[in-house]
């Protein structure tokens, strides 16, 4: 079984940005990924991530893995099976049997994205999502809809895809939603519904008609086509918290796991400032936005706080017995 001084399970934005920093200062690093995050398969340019100009989700995190293994951190394929023991001996079990200690860990599992069904299976989906004018995040897209015909397709609640409409039309020359599943709106989103002016469509996907990642329309089960210059996908975010459930954690409402600040976590029943040792949480799994600049800054100061910890408790003298590196003016 391989030791290291951090075992960060996530490979997204919040785990490369705190394997840079670990790495940079000379701790063992490993970080397991099991492949599910959304920016891998995202085709799209991203327009707010400072530092990367209007690049593809699948680039940005392409350039934060070269630099995480430049910086020395080992990146490893796998799904986390179960952790047990403590802070200095944590025991980390893959799903094909693989184990790792750690003496700290972070956990940055992310959240698990919905997509639309189309005649019942989301698959058919996949091979549209975030790949050309599919949009899924309000608060990074919306200015790319301006002047646009936008269809919100609601894989959720119908309140969800009404709130989310309100930032679309800021920019969007027309709004529509379609309620693709059972969901109905009560009295109160039917007024704020009427307020906004949406015309609401009802009725499950049967098909999508488009190509190179381009949706042109979707069929209903009905007969009828919708259409659209874009569609945004308003669905259930859910945090990947299996492994936050298996060591205790207090979790948000909603499932996120619940942080301080730096990204400490504590047990349930725990007194507020009764911080969990050796384990810190980062990026979208923690309840806050849901933005690659976000999860890149969580995860850089949960770094931080794990580099402090493992400073107190395993004081080095690196300078005694490693070769100088240049310092740059």
């Amino acid at each position: 079984m391989s030791d290291y001084d951090t075992v960060i399970i996530g490979g997204g934005p919040a785990g490369l940005s705190a394997a840079i920093h670990l790495a940079f200062h000379r701790h063992k690093v490993l970080v397991l990924d099991r492949r599910t995050g959304p920016l891998p398969f995202t085709l799209t340019p991203l327009y707010n991530v400072p530092g990367f100009t209007i690049q593809r989700g699948v680039d940005i995190l392409k350039q934060l893995e070269m630099q995480a293994k430049g910086s020395g951190a080992t990146l490893e394929r796998g799904s986390v099976k179960g952790i047990s023991g403590s802070v200095g001996a944590f025991r980390i079990e893959l799903a094909d049997g693989r184990e790792y200690g750690a003496k700290t860990l972070l956990l940055a599992t992310g959240v698990a994205r919905h997509h639309p069904l189309v005649s019942g299976d989301y698959q058919p989906w996949l091979k549209y999502a975030a790949k050309g004018n599919t949009y899924y995040c309000p608060d990074c897209e919306s200015p790319e809809m301006l002047g646009r015909d936008i269809l919100v397709v609601a894989v959720g609640s119908a309140a969800g895809a009404i709130s989310v409409s309100r930032p679309l039309l800021e920019f969007a020359s027309r709004v529509r939603v379609l309620l693709t599943g059972d969901a109905q709106l009560t009295p109160e989103w039917e007024a704020k519904r009427a307020e906004l002016g949406l015309e609401v469509i009802k009725g499950r996907i049967s098909s999508v008609e488009g190509s190179k990642g381009i949706v042109k329309a979707l069929l209903l089960e009905d007969g009828s086509q919708v259409s659209a210059d874009g569609y945004y996908v308003d669905s259930p975010k859910l945090p990947r918290n299996e492994l936050a459930t298996q060591l205790g954690l207090e979790l948000s409402p909603h499932g996120h796991i619940k942080t301080g600040w730096r990204g400490q976590v504590k047990r349930i029943g725990a007194n507020d400032s009764d911080w969990l040792t050796g384990v810190w949480a980062a990026g979208d799994v923690q309840p806050q936005t849901q933005q690659v600049s976000i999860a890149l800054g969580s995860g850089n100061i949960a770094a931080v706080m794990i580099d402090q910890y493992l400073q107190k408790t395993a004081p080095r003298r690196l300078g005694l017995h490693l070769e100088p590196t240049a310092l740059h003016s």
